[in-house]
């Protein structure tokens, strides 16, 4: 690090992926979870990809990205100021000069975006709608969580508007919304391509599922094998490989 960055007494450094990443996090409000390292294990990306990141958080998707090797250009937009300000601590901690951060709302800056075109966008949205669940009385939270400042179908038309020909919409979502989000994607022109369903244990259902989908794309879906976090109490041999940079 070429000059000390200030940690805050709400916040948190983390030490990560064998003490080769840096994360400041805030002690209460949101925190990334494992569900971003699945998202980040489902892309797939090609040499030259310009890739947006809509709702960065702290900053994990491109950094960890960038940790396994990949040296495209990655911009992440984020709503909350003070996300945003932990994601450009992280950034400088873990020197990711190919990475690039901005505080805004992406329903805003789509029109200014949309000049020149993304080959990838990636997202870890807020899935639970506003009118269900029990809220949490902190904000930062429960706009991490709730529907309030980003409904699905308003990624999905950030995803028409901003992608590239093909380009591609990588989501995490919940399982039992799956319907929902092949027919937003279908109705923005964005074809799902790939599917993988999460579940917790083999034994147990589905509970995220993992989304490729691309502009313009021909029908026809490939639905992968089933990506199992846990064998018993300690994580599967395949979520191990996610933890080791």
């Amino acid at each position: 690090m070429d000059k000390p960055i200030e940690i805050g007494d709400d916040e948190t450094l983390d030490v990560l992926f064998n003490e080769k990443l840096f994360f400041i996090q805030k002690k209460e409000g949101y925190r990334f979870s494992i569900d971003s390292i699945l998202l980040c294990n489902f892309v797939e990306l090609k040499e030259g990809d310009r890739v947006l990141e809509i709702g960065s958080g702290c900053g994990i998707i491109p950094i960890y990205l960038t940790f396994r090797g990949f040296k495209n250009r990655f911009l992440g937009v984020e709503i909350q100021e003070e996300l945003y300000r932990l994601s450009e601590k992280n950034k400088i901690i873990n020197r990711c000069e190919n990475v690039q951060f901005i505080h805004g709302d992406i329903r805003v800056l789509k029109e200014e975006l949309k000049k020149e075109p993304f080959d990838v966008i990636i997202s870890n949205p807020p899935y639970t709608r506003e009118e269900s669940g029990r809220k949490s009385p902190k904000k930062s939270l429960h706009l991490a969580r709730y529907e309030t400042s980003l409904r699905l179908e308003e990624i999905m038309d950030v995803g028409r508007l901003l992608l590239k020909f093909l380009g591609r919409l990588y989501l995490i979502y919940p399982a039992y919304r799956t319907s929902e989000l092949i027919y937003f994607g279908k109705k923005h022109m964005l074809e799902p391509k790939r599917l993988r369903f999460v579940h917790s244990r083999a034994e147990e259902e589905a509970n995220l599922v993992l989304a490729d989908l691309r502009k313009g794309a021909k029908t026809g879906v490939r639905v992968e094998r089933p990506l199992y976090v846990y064998s018993g109490s300690e994580y599967t041999e395949e979520v191990k490989t996610y933890y080791e940079l």
